[in-house]
């Protein structure tokens, strides 16, 4: 089997996920760990589900706790497809690559060993708010990390979307493209903190037609400040 159509399987079957959550049997789980400890894709995202899944449970500190109260209600509708959106965005940037271990530690000890030394992303929650002028006050991590920005809107309209961020003085500071919706209500993006410092900013999300042309469909005011 090619290793597009063992990766189309791995999708279809969900064994990132499964994996992570500890679901699959034991004959199963040795069959998938013969396949990733030669396959550095796969080990990424298995990193970024464990990371992004330890950044969900923590995150609530920094929403309130209304915020927390709706995030856990939603969080079965968007939690593993968010991972899956945003694993193409940190591949294609270039994640840390791993140095592999012997095979037969490897089985045993390779997400522990590489995931310990991993910081979890942060997870900042975005909402569309009548006074569209008003920015989301932000503090950047003190650490050299992902920022998860989770935009509720309405995501039924187009299929992928771009997302960029833009300074004070309109210039583009950072733009992801073919970002899919996590649900019908929101949309994950992935931003490493190293691109952006103290200031104001504006994320702004549009859909992608078929065409290729873009429409505007959501704006976030930002304001960022250092870590004190």
């Amino acid at each position: 089997m090619s290793a597009e159509s063992q990766h189309s399987q791995i999708e279809e079957q969900n064994l990132i996920d499964r994996y992570v959550r500890g679901t699959m049997p034991a004959a199963e789980r040795t069959e998938f760990e013969d396949h990733f400890v030669d396959c550095t894709e796969c080990q990424e995202q298995i990193e970024i589900a464990k990371s992004l899944r330890q950044a969900i449970r923590e995150s609530s500190d920094g929403w309130g706790n209304e915020q927390a109260r709706h995030r856990e209600r939603q969080a079965s509708r968007w939690r593993w497809v968010a991972i899956s959106a945003c694993v193409g965005l940190l591949m294609a940037l270039g994640t840390s690559a791993v140095l592999l271990l012997q095979r037969e530690r490897a089985r045993s000890e390779l997400a522990s060993a590489r995931l310990s030394s991993e910081l979890a992303p942060v997870v900042f929650g975005l909402r569309l708010s009548r006074d569209a002028t008003a920015p989301r006050d932000i503090t950047l991590p003190g650490d050299s990390r992902w920022m998860i920005f989770l935009a509720e809107i309405d995501a039924t309209r187009y299929s992928r979307y771009r997302a960029s961020v833009t300074g004070s003085r309109g210039e583009e500071i950072w733009s992801q493209d073919g970002i899919r919706p996590n649900s019908p209500d929101s949309i994950s993006v992935a931003i490493p903190s190293g691109a952006l410092h103290p200031g104001t900013y504006i994320l702004a999300l549009s859909g992608a037609e078929p065409d290729g042309s873009l429409i505007p469909v959501a704006r976030f005011p930002l304001r960022l400040a250092a870590d004190k």
